[in-house]
C-alpha cells in the first residue's frame, strides 16, 4: 500500500475518504452496467424480444459467477484490508496470491460442470421451446470462459482491499470500451445474433483481467499473485470463507430467485420475461451504484477496525450511510419519472415494454431501503462477523423474497408478482437494523476506551 493510500485510510477525514475511495468505484461500476447492458441493448435492436428472453434467461450464471468471485473477491479483500492496517503485509500478500490461483482452480471445475449440466440449468431456469436456442447459445459461450469472468471480480476486489480503487475502476473501463465496441460489430454487421454478444462480454472481460494482474505483477503494489507466495493455510482459508461464502449465497440466492422468477412471469407470457429481463438491468443502475458507494467504504472500515480506530470507523458508517440513503432517493424520483422512456431504449416492442415499464414502477419502492441495507451488510463484511453478514444477505433474495413471491402471486396475481421485491427489501432493512444495535453496543464499549478522532 503507497503512502497516499494509507494517508486516505488512516488520516484523511471520513466525509473526504469515503468519497475518494468510492468515486473511482462508482465509475468502475457505471462502466460494469453499461457492460451488462450493452448485450441487451443491442440485442433489442434486432427487434426480437424472444432474443432478449433467452439471454435474460442466461442472466443467473452472471450472478453465480459473480457470487464465486466475490467469495475471494470480497472475503480475501476484507481479510486483506484487516491485515494491511494492522501492519501485517507478507500475510496480505499471501492472501492475495492464495485467492488468485484458488478463484482460477474454481472456474476451471466451473466451466466443465456448467457445460455438463448445460440443458437441465437453461430448462430449469424457464425456457420455451423458442428461447432455448438463444439461451443455449449464449450461455455456451459465456460458460466456457467463466474463470476468466471469475477472476475479474476476484481481482477488481483483491486491488479494492489497498486503496487502489482507481486502478479497480480503469480494469472495469477496459472491458466496457472493448464491449461496447465488439456488440455493434458482432451483433448487427456480422449478424452473429446473441453469439456475438456473448464474444463482445469474452473478449472485453479478458481484457480487463489482463490489466490487473499487470497491476498486481508491478512494484506498486504489496499484494502478489506469483505462485511462489501461493501458501494456502487452513486459517488463511477460514478468515477468507468466513466472510467470503456469505456474499457468496447472496448470489447465489438472487440466482435461486430469479430463476423461479422467471418462471413465474412466463406463466404470464415470453414478453414478461422480456420486459423483466430489461426492468432487472435497469433496476441494478441504482443498487450497484448504492452497492459501489458502501464498497468504497469497504476498505476504509477494515483498515481502521485493523487498526483498532473505531472512533473513525464510526464516523465513515454514518456518513456512508448518509452518502447511500441520498443516492437511493434520487434514483426513486428518476425512475418514477422517466421508467417508460428507459426501458423503451432497449427494446420496440410495445407488450415489452409495458410489461417492463409495470415492473420497474413496482421496483422504485425497493429502492429507498436500498442504501442503508448496504452499508450495513458491507459493515458486517468488513468486520468479519460472517453470521451477521450471512443473515441480511440471505434475507433479500432468499429468506423473503421467495415466500413472497408465491404467496403473492398466488392471491394478487401479476400485481403480487411485482411487489414481492419491495416487501423483501424493507423487511431485510428492518433486520440488518435490528442485527447493528447489538453490535453497535458492543463496540461502543471500546469506542470509548480506544481510536480517538477528531474529525
Amino acid at each position: 500500500m503507497n503512502n497516499d493510500s494509507i494517508y486516505l485510510m488512516e488520516r484523511e477525514k471520513p466525509a473526504v475518504a469515503i468519497i475518494r475511495l468510492a468515486l473511482p468505484m462508482m465509475v468502475g461500476m457505471i462502466a460494469q452496467m453499461v457492460y451488462n447492458m450493452t448485450d441487451t441493448f443491442f440485442i433489442g435492436q434486432t427487434g426480437d424480444p424472444n432474443m432478449v428472453a433467452g439471454i435474460s434467461l442466461a442472466m443467473p450464471l452472471f450472478m453465480v459467477s459473480q457470487g464465486i468471485g466475490n467469495i475471494f473477491g470480497v472475503g480475501a479483500s476484507s481479510y486483506i484490508s484487516r491485515l494491511l492496517g494492522a501492519r501485517q503485509g507478507k500475510d496480505a500478500k499471501q492472501t492475495c496470491a492464495v485467492a488468485f490461483w484458488t478463484t482460477l482452480g474454481m472456474g476451471l471445475l466451473m466451466t466443465a460442470a456448467l457445460l455438463l449440466f448445460k440443458r437441465p440449468i437453461l430448462r430449469v431456469s424457464g425456457t420455451s421451446e423458442v428461447t432455448f436456442v438463444y439461451a443455449d447459445e449464449y450461455f455456451s459461450i459465456i460458460s466456457g470462459f467463466i474463470a476468466v469472468s471469475l477472476l475479474n471480480i476476484a481481482l477488481s476486489g483483491l486491488i479494492r482491499s489497498e486503496g487502489a480503487t482507481a486502478k479497480a475502476m480503469r480494469g472495469m473501463l477496459i472491458g466496457i470500451v472493448m464491449n461496447v465496441i465488439l456488440d455493434p460489430v458482432f451483433i448487427l454487421v456480422m449478424d452473429w445474433g446473441v453469439a456475438g454478444a456473448a464474444w463482445a462480454t469474452v473478449i472485453g472481460t479478458a481484457a480487463s483481467v489482463m490489466y490487473l494482474c499487470l497491476h498486481l505483477v508491478s512494484p506498486k503494489t504489496l499484494l502478489s499473485i506469483h505462485p511462489k507466495d501461493f501458501k494456502p493455510n487452513a486459517r488463511l482459508y477460514m478468515e477468507v470463507l468466513k466472510i467470503g461464502i456469505p456474499s457468496a449465497l447472496s448470489n447465489i440466492a438472487m440466482t435461486i430467485t430469479l430463476i423461479f422468477k422467471n418462471r413465474v412471469g412466463a406463466s404470464y407470457g415470453d414478453f414478461v420475461v422480456a420486459g423483466n429481463g430489461i426492468n432487472q438491468r435497469v433496476g441494478t443502475i441504482s443498487f450497484m451504484l448504492v452497492m459501489a458507494l458502501a464498497m468504497g467504504y469497504q476498505p476504509f472500515a477494515g483498515f481502521n477496525y485493523g487498526a483498532k480506530q473505531y472512533q473513525r470507523l464510526k464516523a465513515g458508517l454514518h456518513i456512508t450511510a448518509l452518502y447511500t440513503t441520498v443516492l437511493s432517493l434520487f434514483f426513486t424520483t428518476l425512475f418514477a419519472l422517466f421508467g417508460r422512456d428507459i426501458i423503451t431504449l432497449f427494446i420496440r416492442d410495445e407488450i415489452t415494454i409495458n410489461a417492463g415499464t409495470k415492473l420497474l414502477r413496482a421496483t422504485i419502492w425497493a429502492l429507498p431501503f436500498t442504501g442503508i441495507q448496504m452499508t450495513l451488510m458491507v459493515t458486517f463484511q468488513a468486520l468479519g462477523k460472517p453470521v451477521l453478514a450471512t443473515i441480511v444477505t440471505l434475507g433479500r433474495d432468499f429468506i423473503f423474497y421467495l415466500p413472497f413471491l408465491f404467496i403473492l402471486n398466488h392471491f394478487w396475481h401479476f400485481d403480487g408478482f411485482m411487489y414481492c421485491q419491495p416487501l423483501a427489501d424493507a423487511l431485510t432493512t428492518g433486520a440488518a437494523l435490528m442485527l447493528s444495535i447489538r453490535l453497535f453496543k458492543e463496540m461502543k464499549k471500546v469506542w470509548g476506551k480506544e481510536g480517538h478522532y477528531e474529525g
